[in-house]
């Protein structure tokens, strides 16, 4: 229970609790690594894949939207790109734009999937600036890692011979550019 309970701020812990109560109990596993990132004075978790069946709607109806909200943040971190697609909807629909949630689409933008990288880059622009601006500042080592994931994934799949960076449409890159606009904003 305690690597479920460190993938999220501490002030969710029964929130976490009742999410993974909810999860069908044997076929529910973590991958054996977690990216660790710094948020507002604490450190969480996030899982590298989970390995989760997909909890019935009638049961997701039944949570609170914060346990709706945590469950989709880890869907967004499953081992079938289709239902982290769906999830990152899902979240993305629930209007709320806290640090940890912050933390998670990032991590799925930092990845491979273009199509998952284009319905996240319009939703981080029109991110709260102070939520990036924070979130910047507690973990610049963070999103060093997430600039250079994006520009190595972009180099071994979707860069055209010869293209420079500052050439391309990624959408990485809007992602990057945005959260360099905040840190700016904060330094101004």
């Amino acid at each position: 229970m305690n690597r479920w309970i460190s993938a999220f701020p501490k002030r969710y812990e029964q929130d976490v609790r009742v999410v993974k109560a909810c999860l069908p109990f044997k076929w529910t596993r973590l991958s054996p690594g977690s990216i660790e990132v710094k948020l507002e004075q604490e450190r969480i978790q996030i899982p590298t894949r989970v390995y989760v069946p997909e909890v019935a709607p009638e049961r997701i109806e039944q949570l609170t939207p914060t346990q709706r909200t945590i469950l989709y943040g880890l869907y967004t971190r499953h081992h079938d790109g289709h239902i982290r697609e769906h999830y990152l909807c899902q979240l993305l629909k629930t209007h709320q734009q806290d640090g940890w949630i912050l933390a998670y689409i990032l991590e799925l933008a930092s990845e491979y999937v273009r199509e998952i990288v284009e319905i996240i880059a319009p939703a981080i622009d029109q991110w709260n600036p102070e939520v990036k601006q924070q979130f910047v500042h507690d973990d610049p080592a963070y999103i060093k890692r997430i600039e250079e994931r994006m520009i190595s994934y972009w180099n071994a799949y979707y860069r055209s011979s010869g293209e420079r960076r500052s050439e391309a449409d990624y959408p990485g890159f809007l992602i990057l550019e945005s959260l360099q606009k905040a840190t700016s904003k904060r330094e101004v």
